[in-house]
């Protein structure tokens, strides 16, 4: 009897595994980012900024890019409704000092004119990043909080 429950478990684990490598599979999409500067100089008044502070030496950076940052429908939405700007906080030390940037990863999500909407330090997953996006591209900001902007969205 051991000997089936101890296959069973083997087998749930093994038909598992190929499921999980194929949810975190880069999709070849890419955001286009733009450096600081290139931002600044862009003229185009009407989209939001979102800005990624970065290292080289960053663990959960490289988690935010080989997972969150490849999820195709984060790229789509950040490529059509941003502009995205992505700044290695350990070279770029001015502009991570003006943003009082303490740790990385840091993601800023900043209005057309630059004014600071919200933030978020650390890693975070394609869906949640995904719901962030939505939620400051639709400015539901200004009308509720974050959570209530994820329940609104579960109902719909």
């Amino acid at each position: 009897m051991r000997k089936i429950e101890s296959l069973i478990i083997i087998l749930s684990i093994a038909l598992m595994i190929p499921i999980q490598v194929a949810a975190n599979r880069p999709t070849g999409a890419k955001i286009n980012w733009s450096t600081y500067d290139e931002a600044q100089n862009t003229g185009n008044d009407s989209r939001k900024f979102f800005i990624y502070f970065y290292t080289d030496q960053c663990g959960y950076c490289r988690m935010l890019e080989k997972n969150t940052f490849t999820d195709e429908s984060v790229v789509d939405y950040i490529n059509s409704n941003y502009t995205p700007v992505r700044v290695n906080a350990g070279k770029e030390i001015k502009i991570a000092s003006r943003f009082g940037i303490q740790g990385v990863p840091d993601l800023r999500f900043l209005s057309s004119k630059g004014e600071n909407i919200a933030r978020w330090p650390g890693y975070i997953e394609g869906a949640r990043l995904l719901a962030m996006l939505q939620y400051i591209h639709t400015d539901s900001y200004k009308e509720m909080n974050f959570s209530d902007f994820v329940k609104s969205q579960k109902q719909d």
